[in-house]
């Protein structure tokens, strides 16, 4: 359950579908509780009829290109993304919310000049609302400005330095939620800890997402220790252990720690070792002779080395311990093996270009000061 509503809230179409519900809503409140709001200004009341189709006929025509239109923006940037950088970086691009509230404005649009077209013409038709298209115009003044925002904001988000910068950020964003928990992380000896059950899942996937505060409460409330069996970001195989619990769980218990876990088929870009998995590959295939961009590979590693550095800063832990004397024993991917992993790849792309191969010895080099 938690991977499917994690899926549709990440989805491009989540919140330009409510923006477009919204705007069908206000068509629909003018349809039923017509309003003669504008009677005072009769130089913008617009009560013909035919004037209000010439208006609402000439925003579904406009507006629908320009929705067209901005939709191919968006599949161009993200061709571009697969072909220049890495496919699975698409999703940081999808997550872009400023994206959604533009599109979701231009289809909202277009539903309300559409509701209210078939309203204006029909032939039971009462009492016309004079600000139906008034209404219409604001909206598409509305969406010409958006959509030069949108025009700038697509132009940046080709650009290495922001697709890169905006996987740096997600990273660094779970390095500091793992931060944030510091004072209850410890290396706790659990090798004697008797585990009384289980959980595991009847499908396949990636283990994406935990609540780790649900997770942490619900330990506090029922005095049970938990143990992630798989680390995160990691594939779990059909009925594979997942969780384990020191003392045996109900039905209801059972159910609210497995919405605390997601096993999804999307890749878990929220994992810290994904995001240092994904500027490896921008890294790599930058410096493939297919691209032969080194630039953007000085770049990628340039971040690499400011998140190891951040990295650097989580102790090693097997345990968060709460005050209130919840426990959950997980693990990260050691910095040591990560780092080996991250310089291994690139060491054996990047092994024939001078300039790179010196980055990569000067970047060994400061970390392991």
């Amino acid at each position: 359950m938690l991977a499917l509503v994690k899926r549709i809230y990440n989805s491009i179409s989540f919140v330009t579908v409510l923006i477009a519900i919204g705007y069908a809503l206000i068509a629909f409140v003018l349809i039923l509780f017509p309003t003669d709001i504008l009677k005072d200004f009769p130089s913008i009341a617009i009560t013909d009829k035919d004037s209000i189709k010439f208006i609402l006929s000439f925003t579904i025509g406009g507006i629908f290109t320009l929705t067209v239109f901005s939709y191919t923006m968006v599949m161009n940037v993200l061709n571009r993304s697969i072909s220049n950088y890495s496919p699975r970086l698409i999703p940081l691009i999808l997550h872009e919310r400023h994206h959604q509230v533009i599109l979701g404005a231009t289809s909202g649009t277009i539903i309300y000049s559409l509701i209210m077209a078939v309203q204006v013409s029909s032939v039971n038709i009462g009492e016309l609302s004079s600000l139906a298209a008034p209404l219409a115009i604001v909206m598409v003044v509305i969406c010409i400005f958006l959509f030069i925002y949108f025009i700038h904001s697509v132009s940046q988000s080709i650009h290495v330095n922001y697709v890169v910068h905006r996987s740096y950020l997600n990273t660094k964003k779970s390095i500091q939620n793992i931060l944030d928990m510091k004072e209850g992380l410890s290396l706790s000896d659990n090798s004697e800890e008797k585990w009384a059950d289980t959980i595991a899942f009847d499908s396949c996937g990636y283990l994406n997402y935990i609540r780790m505060e649900k997770l942490i409460s619900l330990s506090e409330k029922h005095g049970v220790q938990f143990k992630l069996e798989k680390q995160m970001g990691t594939f779990v195989q059909i009925d594979e252990v997942v969780l384990s619990s020191s003392s045996p769980m109900d039905k209801k218990l059972r159910d609210e720690v497995k919405r605390c876990l997601s096993v999804d088929r999307s890749e878990p870009v929220d994992v810290i070792e994904i995001g240092f998995k994904h500027l490896v590959e921008v890294a790599i295939k930058g410096s493939s002779p297919a691209i032969n961009d080194p630039g953007t590979s000085l770049i990628a590693i340039d971040y690499l080395m400011q998140l190891f550095i951040l990295r650097k800063k989580i102790p090693t832990f097997n345990s968060y311990h709460s005050k209130e004397g919840g426990c959950v024993f997980f693990e990260l991917v050691p910095k040591d093996t990560l780092k080996a992993y991250v310089f291994r790849e690139m060491e054996h792309y990047m092994k024939e270009d001078p300039i790179l191969s010196e980055k990569l010895r000067s970047a060994r080099k400061m970390l392991d000061s």
